[in-house]
């Protein structure tokens, strides 16, 4: 041992003395410099060979010092992929060294190593760093113009066939662009920023012969700052409803959305999303009355102007479908995080998510007159008293007062993270788990009456729905027709109209009747149910019957277990109540296979309508035709909602004309 240490200071030592001769010059660092990397290679196979504490020489020669004897011990616990990446990093740093030292140019590296992303951004960084020291070197490229030149034969030591002419295209294409029209860089969209709509710009460009920057390039002259709508070119009907107020006519919206369309290419042929979202708030922010996406009762949907953004936005699309000399749109390199993730999001605390649609997510303020150790003898109080006299006792008026001030101590439990389970939070707060207690702290939560809310927009808007589907009976689909059949067999109660409503959605959005609903017998209990079925984590409504439309009884499944059981709820408004309202006091995300459903019950039935955010944070859906695994998009409002918002209005409008 004490010969290992000798020569580990040993080897210290003259690493110090090499550093020294090192600064010297240039030629003993170059020397050096081969002999550390060669040093770094034969501790990776003494590693290997497991010989701790052995040591080795390497010796070199140079005009200043004529040798260099070095005695190295190997580091304890260091593996041979360790020692090698060491290696490998000291070389990548020396090459960047001689680089400079020999007056190498490197913006030329630069500008090779973003057009070989470009075009092959899989690429191993050693290939692409051997096919930018040939073009450089060997080739001789020595700015962007020089790119038209190369030929797949020049790099064909390299790369594959298929490789070396993707990379040549990109090169043509890119110099190319950059010299058709250098004097006008803002016509080229495929830098991008956000900007408020007044003063700023929208669509910036990349300079002519310029390296690619990540910071966009903002012009306060740009075109979107000086847009205007050219409402001058619009049909007069069109004109008339925004003098008037009135809703436009859909034959006009199109014609609308195509002029403005038509307009904005003419300063940028392919308009980001952004540049679209911008045009479309100024239209909504002038003319709210006529193109502003609300709901029935005039409450705004969203931000207000995504149904208008989305038309214009694909329109822009249609328009480039054969443009390739104007997309902005290339193609993202997943990170290593998101291939290792895939769907699997792994949620490390609570997020804006669990406070999405809330008003009083997380009080901070301790009722008057109240403690922590006042508001825990009230819980104690509260969970004897269910003990003795059942959930019924949420109807007395001591209960229900206790429910109100330990609502922030309710919150407090919620909200800790870890999250608790259900079965917890029933321990501590069982009157939690009765319809009032859930709709009560619902309430408190969101300032929303959900049950009356949703028992008056089921009976109104169910009807609506139904009528909708009713009077259009050739668009749809096999399934939507025997629904239908079955809703006209016999005339509906209440409680059939709401179901049909939800049933003919989840259809329409092709989503399965079992991501929310599941059918038992009708005489099933809570025992049965649990005993008989595998219950799926994520909240259910099981109705007890032979069918979903003639089902009179339900009962409400969250992680696994029935929570709510038949005598709580009366009809199918108080269950989809219940339902829904647990979602938001748990701190549950909406199911990706229900996502579209529960979405449209928040803002059109509940009209929960927050401009940003999602209660489905899922990056990976199922795809309603193939039934593979896709990349979902993760949106603030599904845009299949925002279409049949749409069509719905189109179709009352006409009737209604």
């Amino acid at each position: 041992m004490r010969a290992a240490l000798r020569l580990h200071t040993r080897a210290r030592l003259l690493s110090h003395f090499i550093c020294s001769v090192n600064k010297q010059t240039k030629k003993s660092e170059l020397s050096i410099k081969t002999c550390s990397v060669n040093v770094a290679r034969f501790q990776s196979v003494a590693t290997l060979q497991g010989t701790l504490g052995s040591t080795f020489h390497t010796t070199t020669n140079s005009p200043k010092v004529d040798s260099v004897h070095l005695d190295v011990a190997f580091s304890v616990g260091e593996t041979v992929k360790e020692q090698y990446h060491q290696s490998k990093n000291h070389t990548s740093s020396n090459r960047v060294v001689e680089d400079v030292a020999d007056g190498r140019n490197v913006k030329e590296n630069a500008l090779l190593h973003h057009e070989i992303n470009l075009a092959l951004p899989d690429l191993h960084e050693e290939t692409k760093r051997a096919v930018i020291e040939h073009l450089r070197d060997i080739i001789g490229v020595r700015n962007r113009e020089d790119l038209l030149f190369v030929e797949p034969d020049d790099i064909k030591p390299f790369l594959t066939p298929i490789q070396s002419r993707r990379l040549v295209q990109v090169f043509r294409k890119v110099e190319s662009g950059s010299s058709n029209n250098p004097k006008e860089p803002e016509t080229t969209c495929s830098t991008t920023v956000q900007v408020p709509l007044q003063g700023n710009s929208l669509c910036s460009a990349q300079a002519s012969g310029q390296l690619p920057s990540t910071q966009p390039n903002v012009s306060n002259t740009s075109w979107i700052s000086n847009f205007s709508v050219p409402w001058e070119k619009m049909p007069t009907r069109l004109s008339q409803a925004l003098a008037s107020g009135g809703m436009a006519h859909p034959e006009d919206r199109r014609i609308m959305i195509r002029t403005v369309v038509e307009g904005m290419r003419v300063h940028c042929p392919n308009p980001n999303r952004a540049a679209c979202g911008e045009v479309a708030r100024a239209i909504v922010s002038k003319y709210p009355a006529t193109f502003a996406d609300k709901t029935a009762e005039g409450e705004q949907l969203g931000c207000g102007y995504y149904s208008l953004l989305k038309q214009l936005k694909t329109r822009v699309e249609h328009v480039n479908r054969d443009n390739v000399s104007s997309r902005i749109r290339q193609p993202r390199k997943r990170s290593t995080r998101e291939n290792n993730e895939g769907d699997v999001a792994i949620k490390r605390g609570r997020s804006e998510l669990d406070s999405y649609g809330c008003i009083n997510w997380q009080p901070t303020t301790l009722p008057e007159g109240e403690t922590t150790e006042t508001l825990e003898t009230k819980r104690q109080t509260m969970s004897t008293v269910f003990r003795s006299a059942g959930p019924q006792a949420i109807e007395t008026t001591d209960v229900n007062t206790y429910m109100s001030l330990t609502y922030i101590y309710q919150r407090h439990m919620l909200n800790s993270w870890p999250a608790p389970t259900l079965c917890e939070v029933q321990e501590h707060w069982p009157f939690l788990f009765t319809k009032r207690g859930l709709c009560t702290h619902f309430h408190t939560l969101t300032d929303i009456e959900v049950e009356t809310r949703l028992s008056e927009a089921l009976l109104t808007k169910g009807r609506r729905i139904l009528n909708f589907f009713q009077s259009q009976r050739l668009q749809w689909n096999k399934e939507i027709e025997h629904l239908l059949r079955e809703s006209d067999s016999a005339k509906l109660n209440h409680n059939q109209i709401a179901t049909a409503a939800i049933l003919l959605l989840m259809k329409y959005f092709q989503e399965k009747e079992d991501s929310i609903f599941i059918l038992a017998d009708a005489f099933s209990t809570k025992m049965s149910v649990e005993r008989e079925m595998t219950l799926p984590i994520t909240p259910r409504v099981i109705a007890l019957g032979n069918n979903f439309m003639s089902a009179s009884r339900w009962m409400i499944s969250l992680e696994g277990k029935v929570f709510y059981e038949p005598e709580q709820m009366h009809d199918f408004a108080s269950t989809l109540a219940v339902f829904f309202a647990s979602y938001y006091v748990f701190n549950l995300e909406y199911q990706e296979s229900a996502s579209i459903t529960l979405e449209m019950i928040q803002r059109f039935f509940v009209r929960i309508n927050p401009d940003m955010g999602t209660k489905c944070p899922a990056k990976l859906g199922t795809s309603r035709k193939t039934g593979r695994v896709i990349k979902r998009k993760v949106t603030s409002i599904s845009p299949r909602i925002t279409t049949f918002l749409q069509r719905l209005s189109e179709f009352e409008w006409r009737t209604s004309n």
